[in-house]
Protein backbone atom coordinates (compact mmCIF):
# COMPACT_ATOMS: atom_id res chain seq x y z
CA UNK A 1 0.00 0.00 0.00
CA UNK A 2 0.87 3.29 -0.44
CA UNK A 3 1.62 5.72 2.65
CA UNK A 4 -0.71 8.19 4.06
CA UNK A 5 -1.68 11.14 2.74
CA UNK A 6 0.34 14.38 4.20
CA UNK A 7 -1.28 16.50 6.29
CA UNK A 8 -0.79 19.75 5.83
CA UNK A 9 0.63 21.07 8.99
CA UNK A 10 4.25 22.03 9.74
CA UNK A 11 6.17 21.98 12.52
CA UNK A 12 7.64 25.71 12.81
CA UNK A 13 8.87 25.67 16.61
CA UNK A 14 7.72 26.33 19.85
CA UNK A 15 6.97 29.47 20.73
CA UNK A 16 8.92 29.91 23.48
CA UNK A 17 12.58 28.58 24.41
CA UNK A 18 11.54 27.62 28.09
CA UNK A 19 12.32 23.52 28.66
CA UNK A 20 10.05 21.54 30.92
CA UNK A 21 11.73 19.01 32.52
CA UNK A 22 15.12 17.86 32.86
CA UNK A 23 14.75 16.45 29.09
CA UNK A 24 12.83 18.69 27.92
CA UNK A 25 15.20 20.53 25.16
CA UNK A 26 11.81 20.15 22.51
CA UNK A 27 11.38 20.07 18.90
CA UNK A 28 8.14 20.00 16.81
CA UNK A 29 7.22 16.40 16.06
CA UNK A 30 7.39 16.14 12.10
CA UNK A 31 5.85 13.11 10.04
CA UNK A 32 8.88 11.55 9.14
CA UNK A 33 9.97 11.60 12.83
CA UNK A 34 12.65 14.26 12.01
CA UNK A 35 14.01 16.57 14.79
CA UNK A 36 16.51 19.06 15.26
CA UNK A 37 17.70 17.47 17.97
CA UNK A 38 16.81 13.67 17.56
CA UNK A 39 20.64 13.12 16.62
CA UNK A 40 21.59 14.35 20.31
CA UNK A 41 18.73 13.31 22.13
CA UNK A 42 19.31 9.46 20.59
CA UNK A 43 22.54 10.40 21.70
CA UNK A 44 22.16 10.91 24.95
CA UNK A 45 18.83 8.55 25.46
CA UNK A 46 21.58 5.40 24.01
CA UNK A 47 24.23 6.22 26.39
CA UNK A 48 22.27 6.93 29.34
CA UNK A 49 20.77 2.73 28.86
CA UNK A 50 24.44 1.40 28.62
CA UNK A 51 25.64 3.51 31.96
CA UNK A 52 22.76 2.60 33.71
CA UNK A 53 19.34 0.90 34.95
CA UNK A 54 18.23 3.48 36.31
CA UNK A 55 15.28 5.75 35.93
CA UNK A 56 16.19 8.90 37.20
CA UNK A 57 15.47 10.38 34.07
CA UNK A 58 12.61 11.82 31.95
CA UNK A 59 14.36 10.17 28.66
CA UNK A 60 13.27 6.62 29.46
CA UNK A 61 14.39 3.17 27.30
CA UNK A 62 10.82 1.66 26.59
CA UNK A 63 11.66 -1.26 24.80
CA UNK A 64 10.35 -3.66 26.82
CA UNK A 65 9.41 -6.33 24.02
CA UNK A 66 12.20 -9.06 25.01
CA UNK A 67 12.57 -7.95 28.95
CA UNK A 68 8.72 -7.82 29.62
CA UNK A 69 7.62 -11.18 30.95
CA UNK A 70 4.65 -12.50 28.76
CA UNK A 71 1.29 -11.98 30.50
CA UNK A 72 -0.07 -15.53 30.21
CA UNK A 73 -2.96 -14.85 33.48
CA UNK A 74 -5.25 -12.59 34.39
CA UNK A 75 -3.16 -9.60 36.37
CA UNK A 76 -4.42 -9.54 40.53
CA UNK A 77 -5.72 -5.61 40.33
CA UNK A 78 -6.07 -4.59 44.24
CA UNK A 79 -7.76 -1.33 43.03
CA UNK A 80 -7.05 2.31 42.29
CA UNK A 81 -4.76 4.51 43.85
CA UNK A 82 -4.70 8.36 42.80
CA UNK A 83 -1.27 9.75 42.01
CA UNK A 84 -2.17 13.07 41.14
CA UNK A 85 -5.17 15.11 39.14
CA UNK A 86 -4.75 16.89 35.44
CA UNK A 87 -3.24 20.33 36.44
CA UNK A 88 -4.25 21.79 33.17
CA UNK A 89 -7.32 24.05 33.01
CA UNK A 90 -7.29 23.59 29.05
CA UNK A 91 -8.04 19.18 29.64
CA UNK A 92 -11.56 19.28 30.38
CA UNK A 93 -12.95 16.62 28.62
CA UNK A 94 -9.93 14.37 28.88
CA UNK A 95 -10.89 11.41 25.77
CA UNK A 96 -7.71 9.76 24.87
CA UNK A 97 -4.90 8.61 27.17
CA UNK A 98 -1.41 6.57 26.71
CA UNK A 99 1.67 6.82 28.11
CA UNK A 100 4.70 7.97 25.86
CA UNK A 101 7.67 5.43 24.65
CA UNK A 102 10.69 7.79 24.92
CA UNK A 103 9.38 10.47 28.04
CA UNK A 104 8.34 9.89 31.44
CA UNK A 105 4.81 11.51 30.46
CA UNK A 106 1.27 10.76 29.66
CA UNK A 107 -0.09 12.01 26.04
CA UNK A 108 -3.47 13.24 26.40
CA UNK A 109 -6.46 15.19 24.17
CA UNK A 110 -10.05 16.51 24.83
CA UNK A 111 -13.33 14.98 23.60
CA UNK A 112 -14.86 17.06 20.45
CA UNK A 113 -15.28 20.91 20.57
CA UNK A 114 -11.22 21.00 21.31
CA UNK A 115 -8.84 22.41 18.33
CA UNK A 116 -6.31 19.90 16.94
CA UNK A 117 -4.10 19.29 19.60
CA UNK A 118 -2.45 17.18 22.77
CA UNK A 119 -0.88 17.35 25.72
CA UNK A 120 2.28 15.91 27.80
CA UNK A 121 0.85 15.60 31.12
CA UNK A 122 3.31 14.79 33.96
CA UNK A 123 3.07 10.84 35.59
CA UNK A 124 1.30 13.22 38.40
CA UNK A 125 -1.00 15.45 36.04
CA UNK A 126 1.57 18.04 35.68
CA UNK A 127 0.56 20.30 32.53
CA UNK A 128 4.07 20.16 30.64
CA UNK A 129 3.30 21.03 26.84
CA UNK A 130 0.78 21.53 24.77
CA UNK A 131 1.32 20.48 20.66
CA UNK A 132 -0.85 22.13 18.16
CA UNK A 133 -1.55 20.00 14.74
CA UNK A 134 -2.12 23.24 12.71
CA UNK A 135 -5.07 22.62 9.87
CA UNK A 136 -5.98 19.46 11.16
CA UNK A 137 -9.36 18.03 11.42
CA UNK A 138 -11.08 17.95 14.64
CA UNK A 139 -14.34 16.78 14.34
CA UNK A 140 -14.91 14.41 17.03
CA UNK A 141 -11.38 13.03 18.77
CA UNK A 142 -11.87 10.30 20.83
CA UNK A 143 -8.68 7.88 21.50
CA UNK A 144 -5.37 8.08 20.56
CA UNK A 145 -2.72 5.03 20.33
CA UNK A 146 1.45 4.12 20.05
CA UNK A 147 2.20 2.69 17.00
CA UNK A 148 5.63 1.40 15.38
CA UNK A 149 6.73 3.09 12.34
CA UNK A 150 6.64 0.24 9.97
CA UNK A 151 6.87 1.58 6.46
CA UNK A 152 9.50 3.95 7.77
CA UNK A 153 13.08 3.33 7.98
CA UNK A 154 13.57 5.63 11.14
CA UNK A 155 12.86 4.69 14.47
CA UNK A 156 10.32 5.28 17.07
CA UNK A 157 6.47 5.29 17.69
CA UNK A 158 3.72 7.09 15.84
CA UNK A 159 1.23 8.63 17.87
CA UNK A 160 -2.01 7.95 16.80
CA UNK A 161 -5.15 10.30 16.84
CA UNK A 162 -9.07 9.11 16.41
CA UNK A 163 -11.02 11.17 15.02
CA UNK A 164 -13.62 8.39 14.82
CA UNK A 165 -16.78 9.66 17.24
CA UNK A 166 -20.04 10.12 14.95
CA UNK A 167 -22.72 9.83 17.72
CA UNK A 168 -25.45 10.41 14.97
CA UNK A 169 -23.78 7.63 12.85
CA UNK A 170 -23.89 9.70 9.80
CA UNK A 171 -20.05 10.30 9.06
CA UNK A 172 -19.35 9.25 5.17
CA UNK A 173 -15.87 8.64 6.40
CA UNK A 174 -13.66 9.02 9.81
CA UNK A 175 -9.89 10.38 10.06
CA UNK A 176 -6.95 8.96 11.96
CA UNK A 177 -4.53 11.68 12.27
CA UNK A 178 -0.59 10.69 13.16
CA UNK A 179 2.20 12.68 14.08
CA UNK A 180 5.67 11.65 14.57
CA UNK A 181 5.98 11.34 18.85
CA UNK A 182 8.54 14.26 19.41
CA UNK A 183 11.83 13.51 20.04
CA UNK A 184 11.67 16.30 22.97
CA UNK A 185 9.33 18.61 24.69
CA UNK A 186 9.27 22.04 25.58
CA UNK A 187 6.05 24.17 26.74
CA UNK A 188 4.08 24.93 23.63
CA UNK A 189 5.02 23.79 19.94
CA UNK A 190 3.65 22.40 16.79
CA UNK A 191 4.18 18.91 14.66
CA UNK A 192 3.64 17.76 11.24
CA UNK A 193 0.79 15.60 10.73
CA UNK A 194 -0.77 12.98 8.31
CA UNK A 195 -4.48 12.01 7.99
CA UNK A 196 -5.71 8.48 7.15
CA UNK A 197 -9.51 9.13 5.75
CA UNK A 198 -11.11 5.61 6.55
CA UNK A 199 -14.49 4.10 5.50
CA UNK A 200 -16.73 1.55 7.21
CA UNK A 201 -17.61 -1.46 4.81
CA UNK A 202 -21.36 -1.30 5.89
CA UNK A 203 -21.82 2.29 7.08
CA UNK A 204 -21.47 4.96 9.19
CA UNK A 205 -20.65 3.66 13.12
CA UNK A 206 -19.95 4.95 16.36
CA UNK A 207 -16.83 4.41 17.72
CA UNK A 208 -14.09 5.78 20.86
CA UNK A 209 -11.59 3.47 21.09
CA UNK A 210 -8.02 3.13 18.69
CA UNK A 211 -5.91 0.55 18.84
CA UNK A 212 -2.65 -0.29 17.27
CA UNK A 213 -0.92 -3.56 17.44
CA UNK A 214 2.88 -2.90 18.55
CA UNK A 215 4.16 -6.04 16.49
CA UNK A 216 2.48 -5.89 13.36
CA UNK A 217 1.23 -1.81 13.19
CA UNK A 218 -2.21 -3.05 12.45
CA UNK A 219 -4.68 -0.21 13.56
CA UNK A 220 -8.54 -1.00 14.89
CA UNK A 221 -11.28 0.27 16.04
CA UNK A 222 -13.76 -0.97 18.54
CA UNK A 223 -17.37 0.79 17.78
CA UNK A 224 -19.12 1.55 20.44
CA UNK A 225 -22.84 0.57 20.22
CA UNK A 226 -25.76 -2.00 21.38
CA UNK A 227 -23.56 -4.40 19.52
CA UNK A 228 -19.64 -4.20 19.85
CA UNK A 229 -18.27 -4.42 16.00
CA UNK A 230 -14.17 -4.67 15.54
CA UNK A 231 -12.45 -2.97 12.46
CA UNK A 232 -9.16 -3.30 10.84
CA UNK A 233 -6.72 -1.55 8.59
CA UNK A 234 -3.73 -3.73 7.78
CA UNK A 235 0.20 -2.17 7.83
CA UNK A 236 1.61 -0.62 5.88
CA UNK A 237 -1.33 2.20 6.94
CA UNK A 238 -3.10 4.03 4.03
CA UNK A 239 -6.37 5.86 3.78
CA UNK A 240 -9.15 3.33 2.80
CA UNK A 241 -11.82 1.01 3.68
CA UNK A 242 -11.36 -0.29 7.02
CA UNK A 243 -12.03 -4.53 7.03
CA UNK A 244 -14.90 -6.25 8.90
CA UNK A 245 -13.52 -8.39 11.75
CA UNK A 246 -15.16 -11.15 14.08
CA UNK A 247 -17.09 -9.49 16.95
CA UNK A 248 -15.20 -9.12 20.11
CA UNK A 249 -15.94 -10.90 23.16
CA UNK A 250 -16.68 -7.87 24.63
CA UNK A 251 -19.33 -8.09 28.13
CA UNK A 252 -20.47 -4.88 27.30
CA UNK A 253 -22.75 -2.13 25.02
CA UNK A 254 -20.56 0.86 25.36
CA UNK A 255 -16.89 0.56 24.72
CA UNK A 256 -14.62 4.27 25.27
CA UNK A 257 -11.37 3.75 25.10
CA UNK A 258 -8.61 1.10 24.77
CA UNK A 259 -4.96 0.02 24.75
CA UNK A 260 -2.76 -2.38 23.65
CA UNK A 261 0.37 -3.05 26.00
CA UNK A 262 3.55 -1.89 24.55
CA UNK A 263 5.17 -6.02 23.85
CA UNK A 264 1.45 -6.68 22.76
CA UNK A 265 0.61 -9.33 25.14
CA UNK A 266 -2.72 -7.82 26.58
CA UNK A 267 -5.31 -5.89 25.26
CA UNK A 268 -7.68 -3.43 27.42
CA UNK A 269 -11.15 -1.97 26.07
CA UNK A 270 -12.65 0.05 28.99
CA UNK A 271 -16.67 1.18 29.14
CA UNK A 272 -17.80 4.15 32.11
CA UNK A 273 -17.75 1.83 34.95
CA UNK A 274 -16.09 -1.98 33.70
CA UNK A 275 -13.11 -2.47 32.04
CA UNK A 276 -11.89 -5.62 30.63
CA UNK A 277 -8.41 -7.58 29.89
CA UNK A 278 -7.39 -10.25 27.27
CA UNK A 279 -4.78 -12.07 27.42
CA UNK A 280 -3.04 -12.37 23.69
CA UNK A 281 -1.14 -15.63 23.15
CA UNK A 282 2.68 -15.17 21.05
CA UNK A 283 0.95 -16.55 18.12
CA UNK A 284 -2.30 -14.88 18.25
CA UNK A 285 -3.54 -11.87 15.97
CA UNK A 286 -5.12 -9.35 17.79
CA UNK A 287 -8.50 -10.11 16.55
CA UNK A 288 -7.96 -14.05 17.63
CA UNK A 289 -6.88 -12.79 21.25
CA UNK A 290 -10.24 -10.81 21.61
CA UNK A 291 -12.11 -14.00 20.75
CA UNK A 292 -11.63 -15.25 24.25
CA UNK A 293 -12.53 -14.55 27.36
CA UNK A 294 -11.32 -11.17 28.70
CA UNK A 295 -10.25 -10.92 32.55
CA UNK A 296 -12.93 -8.36 34.53
CA UNK A 297 -10.15 -5.29 35.79
CA UNK A 298 -11.17 -2.77 37.69
CA UNK A 299 -12.14 1.04 37.70
CA UNK A 300 -12.20 3.72 40.23
CA UNK A 301 -15.52 5.98 40.22
CA UNK A 302 -15.61 8.39 37.89
CA UNK A 303 -17.55 10.96 36.40
CA UNK A 304 -17.69 10.01 32.56
CA UNK A 305 -14.60 7.85 31.89
CA UNK A 306 -13.24 7.42 28.69
CA UNK A 307 -9.29 6.87 29.36
CA UNK A 308 -7.23 4.03 29.64
CA UNK A 309 -3.14 4.05 29.11
CA UNK A 310 -1.73 0.10 29.58
CA UNK A 311 2.27 1.06 31.28
CA UNK A 312 4.90 -1.67 31.38
CA UNK A 313 7.54 -2.63 33.95
CA UNK A 314 9.81 0.45 34.85
CA UNK A 315 7.47 3.09 33.22
CA UNK A 316 4.80 2.72 35.88
CA UNK A 317 4.41 3.90 39.31
CA UNK A 318 7.37 2.52 41.28
CA UNK A 319 8.48 0.59 38.39
CA UNK A 320 4.97 -1.80 38.29
CA UNK A 321 3.36 -2.67 35.49
CA UNK A 322 -0.31 -1.52 35.48
CA UNK A 323 -2.58 1.16 33.96
CA UNK A 324 -3.57 4.61 34.37
CA UNK A 325 -7.35 5.68 33.94
CA UNK A 326 -8.72 9.52 34.00
CA UNK A 327 -12.16 10.79 33.49
CA UNK A 328 -13.86 14.05 32.04
CA UNK A 329 -13.80 17.28 33.63
CA UNK A 330 -11.38 19.62 34.50
CA UNK A 331 -9.16 18.56 37.03
CA UNK A 332 -9.86 15.63 37.14
CA UNK A 333 -8.35 13.01 39.21
CA UNK A 334 -5.45 10.33 37.68
CA UNK A 335 -5.46 7.00 38.88
CA UNK A 336 -2.98 4.42 38.65
CA UNK A 337 -3.62 0.53 38.83
CA UNK A 338 -0.92 -2.02 39.56
CA UNK A 339 -0.72 -5.24 38.55
CA UNK A 340 -0.05 -7.91 41.31
CA UNK A 341 1.55 -11.10 40.63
Amino acid sequence: MACADDGGGEGTGPATEDEVGADTDSSSGTGSGESTESESTESESSESSESSTESDSTETETDTGSAEPWLEACPEVDGSAVVGSLADPAIDEASGLVRSSVHDLLWAHNDSGDSARVFAVGLEGQALATIELVGAPAVDWEDMALGPKVEAPETGDWLYLGDIGDNAEARPSIAVLRMAEPASIRDQGVADWELLALTYPDGPHNAETLLVDPLSGDLFIVTKGEQTKLYGLPAPLASGELVALADPNFPSAIATAGDISANGDAIVVRGYAQAFLWLRPMDASVEEAMLGEPCSIPLAAEQQGECVALVGLGLGVDGERGYYTVSEGTGSPLSWYAFGG
